[in-house]
């Protein structure tokens, strides 16, 4: 799988302590209308727990030069989050800077091995204008990508 080049993103719920996020690139859209988007989230993670509890969640798409927040919420943690969030009225973490994040409620979650797919109704979304580059990771590096305007 580490040759399956993919975008990158940051999952985020509010927790108890403040923002539990992680990176993932198991994100997809599943249905166009309504707007429904899914991502494999790992059963053992910190972020499984608070995000059904309080279900609802952002999945936050990286622009190029944030590959030290990808890093933070991939294992990699910084003394310091380089993550500056916001929260929308409900209090659903979106990541500042992102090219674009999708707020969502959860509307079902199915068990499959040693990951908990999450399925979310979309409720929200918010894009940068004009889009920055969009971060790539692949092969254990991050790479930039220019997106049309």
């Amino acid at each position: 799988m580490g040759r399956f080049v993919t975008g990158v993103t940051i999952i985020a719920t509010q927790a108890d302590e403040g923002v539990a996020a992680m990176t993932a690139n198991a994100v997809t859209a599943v249905s166009l209308d309504p707007l429904i988007v899914l991502a494999c989230i790992r059963n053992e993670s910190r972020l499984l727990a608070p995000l059904l509890a309080r279900g609802s969640f952002s999945i936050n798409v990286l622009a190029a030069g944030q590959d030290d927040i990808s890093r933070h919420y991939g294992g990699r943690a910084a003394a310091d989050s380089p993550a500056r969030w916001l929260a929308d009225a409900g209090g659903v973490p979106v990541l500042a800077g992102a090219n674009a994040s999708f707020l969502c409620k959860v509307m079902a979650t199915h068990q499959v091995g040693d990951h908990t797919v999450v399925y979310g109704a979309v409720y929200d979304m918010r894009a940068a204008e004009p889009a920055a580059p969009a971060l790539l990771y692949a092969g254990g590096r991050y790479a930039d990508l220019p997106l049309p305007a």
